[in-house]
């Protein structure tokens, strides 16, 4: 078994301006390669460079490329999922490694550029961010796999589709890969969508009875929205309606990615006893072994 240290270049505040570099995980080590301010074209705005060193075993040749794209977009797509910030990845190359522990010690591409060290100690709100960020990808990276070829991982490429929209100001884009996001994770049905994505996500996110109405009917308006923009009946999205549609999907899937054993159908089961039940405050709390 050889092994590979695959680089590509992010664009995007992926690193707190404090934080140099630091390893994710065995596999995966960042290091902030621009300061935040370097304007790039392609981009359109200034923003940070990151440089992701991604360690891969392999047994076909070029199989490691696909395997470290599938490993780094987990990690984006929870960096996303936590921050709604959005990135921009930029294939990179490999060179052979005899120990990942020596990730980011050889250079293959992307010249590294002094982006100025810090006179101290990163700032203590950057380190409790970047290791929170850290610990929860170290927590389902060994599946990620499984998680990017299941409808929670498609569910992670819609919101960040909604949220790179967003970021260019797409609103009517946003709404529309966000209620996919939901279809994804709650719906195999093709009738009655409105009513059944709107009390499943409101049962994922929802603590009380007052709660779970309120959701439920914010749901059914958004997804009205959404069926404007998508056949032409003139809908425009707000900035909270893209807001409600985030913080709504962003506590779905982290729901859902704790329970990532449990299959859709299984898990649609679940969602629509626990609206239906008669105590929906000790029903959800039993949610997950109902």
């Amino acid at each position: 078994m050889a092994l590979q240290q695959i680089e590509y270049l992010i664009h995007g505040n992926i690193l707190p301006l404090s934080i140099e570099n630091i390893r994710i995980s065995d596999r995966l080590l960042l290091e902030r390669v621009y300061v935040d301010g370097y304007q790039d074209a392609t981009w359109g705005k200034n923003v940070g460079h990151v440089k992701a060193y991604v360690g891969m075993e392999y047994e076909e040749k070029g199989a490691f490329f696909k395997r470290a794209d599938e490993y780094l977009t987990l990690f984006l797509h929870l960096y996303t999922l936590e921050t709604a910030q959005p990135h921009v990845l930029f294939r990179g190359v490999s060179i052979p490694v005899d120990d990942f522990s020596n990730l980011g010690l050889n250079k293959v591409s992307f010249p590294s550029f002094d982006s100025g060290k810090s006179l101290s100690e990163p700032f203590e709100h950057d380190v409790r961010f970047i290791s929170y960020l850290k610990s929860n990808f170290e927590r389902f990276a060994s599946d990620y796999e499984e998680i990017l070829s299941s409808p929670l991982g498609l569910s992670l490429q819609f919101i960040y589709d909604a949220v790179m929209a967003n970021h260019r100001s797409r609103l009517e884009l946003a709404v529309v890969h966000f209620i996919m996001a939901a279809e994804a994770l709650v719906i195999h049905e093709l009738n009655e969508i409105s009513h059944r994505i709107s009390k499943r996500i409101a049962v994922l996110v929802s603590d009380s009875p007052t709660e779970l109405n309120e959701v439920y009917r914010k749901m059914k308006k958004l997804y009205g929205i959404r069926c404007g923009i998508v056949h032409g009946g003139g809908k425009r999205a707000s900035p909270y309606d893209v807001q409600d549609l985030y913080v709504y999907l962003k506590k779905a899937v982290k729901e859902c990615l704790i329970h990532d054993r449990v299959t859709k159908q299984d898990l649609i089961r679940k969602l629509d006893l626990t609206f239906d039940s008669q105590d929906f405050t000790s029903a959800r709390l039993h949610l997950w072994s109902t």
